[in-house]
């Protein structure tokens, strides 16, 4: 058994208690009096933070080291992630999601097949720690951030690797109707495509996450996907129609439906600080999900990293290509792990402690239907962080109630 005091994130504000964690489950949570308040250490304990969109980490990315990945990750304080795939054509594709599907089957981590509710196991005490070392974040399903997306909002996608909307196109890659999806939790559509609609009705069937993203959709486009079924907004307001006073655009969409939950890259290059607020004050923190967007370079400290055939620049906490035509360098991703995230927005007084830590968690969990972690209470996963002082230093990370 472990008790932690402190700060605690409960209901979407910092209160002064106390956790007990044991067998990698939360056991009690307790509000604490102003008197006892006062004799607190100066640090906040959080949930695991949960990256809905991360393409790499650490120097590692999903298919070449999905351990070396997730060990990096919850090096930083994320706990659970999905892996996040960049375009390919389809049955590459689903050869992919395949590889890493059977990666991790054994352990029941990747996709939703754990009953709600129930604490997902994999090596008994942590993540993907098969080998008996440090334990690693959870992916908890892949996100495939293509190939249904619109050329013209391709940004840094590879739009040579895009495809349109079919059946074929998505039986290659999710596999034969009676199987798992090959572990595929989140697609990014654009739904202005043709054959879009079709599409992602069969996601829906399939118990697959829509979110709507890399696209050209007019709101009135972006509106009807949303009562359609989609669930996502990938990256709000990069890649997307903004809004306009005659057309709401899928960002506008983005920040006025409820039903959507939409990702925001807090780097503050991605968006910046007005956006953030205005997003923030549109959907507040229990609409917004923090994402890293991060590639394999972050985390590394490397100023230049290669990923995808491609030599990335890092500036201010983002990572930059250029195509070699003499174009502007343009945004590729992040190089930023989520609590860099949480740290900067903090830091600029963009939004509170309370604020950014629901973000990165609690609504993430809510997302993805994660009953089993994202908020602390009893019964849920002991995935948790410390975070200490004003600067809100790391000061430790458990998986499943281990420490790393």
């Amino acid at each position: 058994m472990t008790e932690l005091r402190g700060r605690l994130l409960l209901d979407g504000q910092l209160q002064a208690g106390r956790l007990v964690m044991e067998g990698g489950l939360i056991t009690a949570v307790e509000r604490l009096g102003d008197e006892q308040a006062a004799e607190l250490p100066d640090c906040i304990i959080a949930p695991g933070f949960i990256d809905l969109h991360v393409h790499g980490f650490g120097g590692c990315g999903p298919l070449d080291d999905l351990v070396g990945m997730g060990r990096a990750l919850a090096r930083e304080g994320t706990t659970s992630f999905q892996p996040t795939l960049f375009p390919d054509e389809p049955t590459r594709l689903g050869e992919s999601c395949a590889q890493l599907a059977d990666e991790v089957a054994a352990s029941g981590s990747l996709g939703s097949s754990a009953a709600p509710g129930a604490p997902v196991e994999t090596d008994g005490r942590g993540c993907l720690a098969e080998d008996g070392g440090l334990p690693a974040a959870e992916p908890v399903g892949l996100h495939l951030e293509g190939p249904f997306v619109n050329p013209q909002a391709a940004g840094a996608l590879p739009a040579e690797l895009l495809a349109e909307p079919s059946p074929a196109a998505l039986a290659a890659i999710l596999g034969g109707t009676t199987g798992d999806g090959r572990g595929v939790r989140t697609v990014t559509l654009a739904p202005e495509l043709p054959g879009s609609a079709e599409l992602a009705a069969e996601l829906v069937r399939c118990g697959v996450r829509v979110s709507l993203g890399h696209s050209r959709a007019s709101g009135a486009e972006a509106l009807a996907a949303a009562r359609a079924g989609a669930v996502g907004v990938t990256h709000l307001f990069n890649a997307m129609t903004g809004v306009h006073h005659r057309d709401a655009g899928l960002a506008g969409i983005g920040l006025t439906e409820d039903t959507l939950f939409a990702e925001l890259i807090g780097d503050l290059v991605h968006v910046d600080e007005r956006a953030v607020g205005l997003a923030l004050a549109a959907r507040g923190p229990g609409g917004l999900c923090l994402v890293s967007d991060a590639l394999r370079g972050a985390g590394t400290g490397c100023d230049i990293f290669h990923d995808h055939g491609r030599e990335h620049r890092v500036r201010d906490g983002a990572a930059w290509i250029r195509d070699g035509s003499g174009a502007p360098e343009r945004l590729a991703g992040s190089a930023s792990s989520q609590l860099d995230m949480v740290r900067t927005l903090v830091g600029r007084g963009v939004v509170s402690p309370a604020e950014a830590l629901t973000m990165a968690a609690e609504t993430p969990s809510r997302a993805l239907g994660l009953d089993d972690r994202g908020v602390l209470e009893p019964g849920r996963r002991a995935d948790l962080v410390q975070l200490e002082g004003g600067g809100l230093t790391l000061g430790a990370v458990w998986v499943a109630g281990r420490r790393l």
